[in-house]
């Protein structure tokens, strides 16, 4: 592979790298101090720098997506406080209306009492004079049954008296004989006369009895209520009517004081909710345009990290050697070897191709984070654990390695990465189970999807509970008859 223009490389890149003192050693050169380096050791330089340039590019826009993750949930809750405030000043504004109107009705109501005080008041005076006027009449109509009492009583003593009469008439016309009859006839119809008086004075009487008793009760009535009558109009004393209307007419004033004060208190309310409100909406959209910002300057160092692994690609596929030279082989050899594997299980009949590039991930129910089947995790859960362990033990700088499909599958990984899950210990799980799972970040998507030459890649390796490690990923293809399945990838720590 021809080494990129030098026009291609970035010209902050370039700056960086003349300007920049390294803050580690490039590979040593047995060479005298006097000898100017040779185009291979100043490429191999130029390799280092821009791995290290890369990994701490990496870093920051790892942290810059952190910032962005946490904007998110800040201009989430900005959101929620500015609609919170909306809904404040919205109800203030209610309750100002409200306030306002009940101050209306409170002073059509305090007229409106006063004058039903006034007119009850009146009503309530006419009521005493009638009932006293009432109590007067029946008084004196009890006087004058009493009165006509006393003459039924005398007619009944009158007729008593005739009856006598007209007794002794009866008798005395008995001795007059004959000379005597007509007499006796007329005292006959004055005794029949009597008696009928006499039975009429009775019922007059009897009458004016149940009568008097009626008036009697009625006079008792009528006391009771003029009583009443005279509590309810307050005729205690002129001053105290006076009184009573002069305090409910304040107890009005009050409650309506009380009520303006409230609709004052909305108001003012209302108006800082409103500042709020447009305070709120105005941060939010400072976050907004933040993350904006943040996401571009995030871009751009990705950018400029992948960059820098170009320059390393450059110089690897030119034969210079550097550090990464080490495990660019080991990824190359295990890629080719874990291609003729599958080769053979094809051809020996224990898997058809099929089956081998099979893309339908099955979520495993109740893995978190989510882990998936397909129909060939078995041929390389037994083909490659045997490989990736030799490997994973030949350096303490790697950390892990592994093969992933073109989608960034990873069906089987180290021993101690493939433990089984703990139920609700998501932590834990994604830091200790990563077998079966998809990776299908930017890295991991660019080392399963990558066909042509092997690849160098700076990322920041998330371990669960927000930790992470700065690592290189290093990865070659691996193809089984001529197509591409994927990659096998090394973990470097950085």
């Amino acid at each position: 592979m021809i080494l990129p223009d030098i026009k291609a490389v970035p010209g902050s890149l370039i700056q960086t790298i003349m300007g920049r003192q390294m803050s580690e050693p490039a590979p040593r050169i047995d060479t005298p101090e006097s000898r100017v380096p040779d185009t291979a050791e100043i490429v191999a330089r130029i390799s280092a720098i821009a791995g290290t340039l890369g990994l701490e590019l990496v870093s920051v826009s790892g942290a810059v997506d952190d910032v962005i993750a946490r904007h998110s949930v800040q201009m989430e809750d900005l959101n929620r406080l500015a609609a919170a405030a909306a809904i404040v000043s919205d109800q203030n504004a209610q309750i100002m209306a409200a306030a306002r109107a009940a101050e209306d009705v409170i002073d059509r109501s305090a007229e409106e009492t006063r004058r039903r005080v006034h007119d009850t008041t009146h009503a309530m005076e006419t009521w005493v004079s009638s009932a006293d006027g009432a109590a007067t009449r029946i008084s004196a109509l009890s006087q004058s049954i009493d009165s006509v009492g006393a003459i039924a009583k005398s007619i009944e003593t009158i007729a008593a008296n005739t009856n006598l009469l007209a007794l002794n008439a009866t008798i005395e016309a008995a001795r007059a004989g004959d000379a005597g009859r007509g007499f006796a006839v007329v005292a006959q119809e004055v005794k029949a006369l009597s008696n009928q008086t006499r039975e009429a004075s009775q019922r007059i009487q009897k009458t004016l009895s149940e009568l008097t008793g009626e008036i009697r009760s009625l006079t008792q009535s009528s006391a009771e209520t003029l009583a009443m009558a005279r509590r309810m109009a307050g005729q205690t004393s002129g001053s105290d009517r006076s009184a009573s209307l002069a305090s409910l007419g304040e107890a009005f004033d009050r409650v309506r004081g009380s009520v303006h004060t409230v609709t004052e208190g909305a108001q003012a309310i209302h108006g800082r909710s409103e500042d709020l409100r447009a305070g709120l909406t105005h941060l939010a959209g400072d976050v907004k345009a933040l993350d904006g910002l943040l996401l571009d300057g995030g871009k751009r160092l990705v950018t400029v990290a992948m960059s820098g692994e170009q320059i390393m690609q450059a110089t690897n596929a030119a034969g210079v050697r550097n550090g990464d030279s080490p495990f660019l082989v080991s990824a190359e050899d295990a890629a080719g070897r874990i291609g003729a594997l599958f080769e053979k299980a094809v051809a020996d009949g224990v898997i058809s191709l099929a089956d081998l590039f099979d893309e339908s991930y099955a979520p495993i129910a109740g893995s978190d984070p989510q882990q998936y089947m397909t129909r060939f995790v078995g041929l390389t859960d037994r083909l490659l654990p045997d490989i990736q362990e030799a490997i994973l033990s030949s350096d303490s700088r790697i950390a892990f390695c592994a093969a992933v499909d073109r989608k960034g599958f990873l069906p089987t990984h180290n021993r101690k990465f493939s433990q089984p899950q703990r139920p609700g210990e998501t932590e834990w799980n994604t830091a200790n189970c990563r077998n079966r799972r998809l990776f299908n970040d930017r890295v991991g998507l660019r080392a399963g999807s990558n066909s042509g030459e092997p690849l160098v890649q700076a990322y920041r390796r998330a371990m669960g509970g927000g930790k992470f490690v700065m690592m290189k990923d290093i990865s070659a293809p691996i193809s089984v008859h001529g197509r591409h399945w994927g990659g096998f990838r090394i973990g470097v720590l950085a």
